[in-house]
């Protein structure tokens, strides 16, 4: 079963900053060190941090890393250093919304994307115009369909799930913002605090025997005139419903694949809204419990009715 484990630095002072360049460039000797590939290689903290922390330039963390041969960043000339975001016209910060959008390559802008490339920022961008999608429309360019939709707990720890175990590791915040995941790092980072703080809490959820046995609920008897009975006590097994930390934990255990055909989001990107399957039907007396429950795809689950099939545990051994 996937063990899902928080991977931070212990502290973030400038020299555990430098510390953790230095180690990501003495695993990777032969290549350069961009923000992109340091993010890929770290897990531990992302190059924008990092950057924020030395006078928003990554050249310049190299520097006071002492490896400022091993930056491989575009250089940015004397004039694109001296325009901040207030000496840009309102048509000057649309063409570089524009220009960043060119860059990415993707079908649509967002705001960590924005930052990592951009001569201003954010900020700048939502305080001149109002509002990012307002910037955005000015500009033509598509907003991220996930940025607006109210998410609930379950959903953003699938999610994240899905995410984690797609890289087969922690994923990064900026990670968040593009396939596998359909939630933002941004949406995390507002319902628990910081980004670090959903991630200890999905951990937690994920891990965590206890959820599983959780306490006895109880069930009123409604109906029944005079003396108010005992009321029924229903255990968790009992119930049709799977809480999301045994919905995890069973995602985990399947490899986020589906039992039947094998699908996963780390190989067919449409497959994202598992279904979590009662092998033996509520109905039937089927239990909800872990051994009772599978991972399946929504056609496998629609072919599957209430039939009772044996379950198929496919080769992960293979991509």
């Amino acid at each position: 079963m996937t063990k899902f484990e928080i991977n931070f630095l212990d502290d973030y002072s400038d020299e555990s900053l430098l510390n953790e360049i230095r180690r990501v460039t003495e695993e990777h000797p032969n290549e350069k060190l961009t923000t992109k590939n340091f993010n890929n290689w770290s897990g531990r903290v992302s190059a924008k941090t990092i950057r924020r922390r030395f006078d928003n330039s990554w050249e310049k963390a190299l520097e006071q890393a002492g490896l400022a041969d091993r930056y491989g960043g575009h250089a940015i000339s004397s004039k694109m250093r001296s325009q901040t975001g207030r000496r840009l016209t309102s048509d000057e910060l649309i063409t570089e919304l524009k220009r960043v959008y060119s860059l990415t390559g993707r079908d649509c802008l967002t705001r960590e994307d924005f930052d990592d490339r951009s001569i201003t920022s954010y900020r700048t961008i939502r305080s001149r115009f109002g509002s990012w999608a307002i910037a955005l429309k000015i500009a033509g360019i598509p907003q991220s369909e996930l940025a607006n939709k109210n998410w609930t707990e379950a959903q953003c720890f699938e999610n994240l799930a899905d995410v984690w175990v797609h890289y087969q590791r922690q994923p990064s915040y900026r990670e968040m913002s593009q396939p596998p995941s359909m939630i933002r790092g941004k949406i995390y980072a507002t319902r628990w605090g910081t980004w670090h703080k959903a991630l200890r809490a999905f951990a937690d959820s994920a891990n965590s025997e206890d959820q599983l046995s959780g306490e006895n609920e109880k069930v009123p008897v409604s109906g029944i005139s005079g003396p108010v009975p005992p009321r029924i006590s229903r255990k968790p097994e009992d119930r049709r419903e799977v809480r999301p930390a045994l919905r995890i934990k069973v995602l985990s255990r399947d490899r986020f694949r589906c039992v039947f055909c094998g699908r996963s989001p780390a190989t067919h990107l449409n497959i994202h809204d598992f279904h979590i399957d009662h092998i033996l039907a509520v109905v039937n007396g089927g239990k909800t419990t872990l051994d009772n429950l599978q991972t399946l795809c929504p056609d496998c689950n629609l072919g599957k009715g209430r039939m009772v099939l044996p379950r198929v545990t496919p080769d992960f051994t293979t991509n």
